[in-house]
C-alpha cells in the first residue's frame, strides 16, 4: 500500500513541477490564474478517487479475510474514504489573488483552512483537533494577508507559485489521509 501512496505523491510532484514551469514562462497571468486553479482542483479530485479505487482493490485482492471478518469496519472505512473523495480536497478560490481587500481575503483563507483542517483531522483521527486547526487557520490568514497585497505581475507569479505549493500540500494531505483509512485493512 505504501507503494500506491508513493506513486500518487510522485504523480503530484510531476504535475506541480510542470505547472510551476508553465507559470514561470507565462506572459498572461490572468489566464494562468484561472487555469491553475481548475487544473489543480480537477487533478486532485480525479486522482483522489483513483487512489480510493486502487486501495480498495488492493485490500479486496490481498486481504479478503479482513473484509469477511470485519464487515462493519470495512463499510465504515469505505464510507470515510468516499467522504474524503467528495469533501476532503480543498483548493482555495483563485479569485482571492485578484481582489483588493486583503483583510477580507485573509479571513476567508483562514476560515477555509480551519474548516478543511477540521475535516481532515476528523476523517483521519476520528476526532477533530481544534488547536492544530486553529493554528493552521491563523498562519494561513496571516500569510494570506501579506501575500495577497501584490499588484505587479512578477509578484502575482510568485504568489501563484506559492498558491501551487499550498494546493500541493492539501492534495498531498488528502492522499495521506486516504492511505491512513485503509492502513488497518492491509496488514
Amino acid at each position: 500500500m505504501d507503494k500506491i501512496l508513493n506513486e500518487y505523491k510522485r504523480k503530484l510532484e510531476d504535475i506541480i513541477v510542470d505547472m510551476k514551469s508553465e507559470v514561470r514562462e507565462s506572459f498572461d497571468i490572468n489566464d494562468s490564474l484561472n487555469r491553475v486553479r481548475d487544473e489543480l482542483s480537477k487533478w486532485g479530485k480525479n486522482n483522489l478517487s483513483l487512489m480510493f479505487q486502487e486501495l480498495k482493490g488492493y485490500v479486496e485482492k490481498n486481504n479478503p479475510k479482513f473484509i469477511e471478518e470485519n464487515k462493519e469496519k470495512w463499510e465504515t472505512m469505505l464510507d470515510k474514504a468516499d467522504a474524503l473523495t467528495q469533501y476532503g480536497l480543498y483548493v482555495a478560490p483563485i479569485d482571492l489573488l485578484r481582489g483588493s481587500d486583503s483583510t477580507a481575503k485573509s479571513i476567508y483563507v483562514g476560515a477555509g483552512a480551519f474548516v478543511s483542517s477540521i475535516v481532515f483531522t476528523k476523517l483521519a483521527m476520528k476526532k477533530a483537533k481544534l488547536l492544530p486547526s486553529f493554528l493552521t487557520s491563523v498562519i494561513s490568514g496571516v500569510a494570506a494577508y501579506y501575500l495577497l497585497d501584490a499588484n505587479k505581475d512578477e509578484e502575482m507569479k510568485n504568489m501563484l507559485l506559492s498558491y501551487i505549493d499550498d494546493a500541493k500540500d492539501w492534495i498531498d494531505t488528502a492522499f495521506e489521509n486516504m492511505h491512513r483509512i485503509f492502513k488497518d485493512a492491509a496488514a
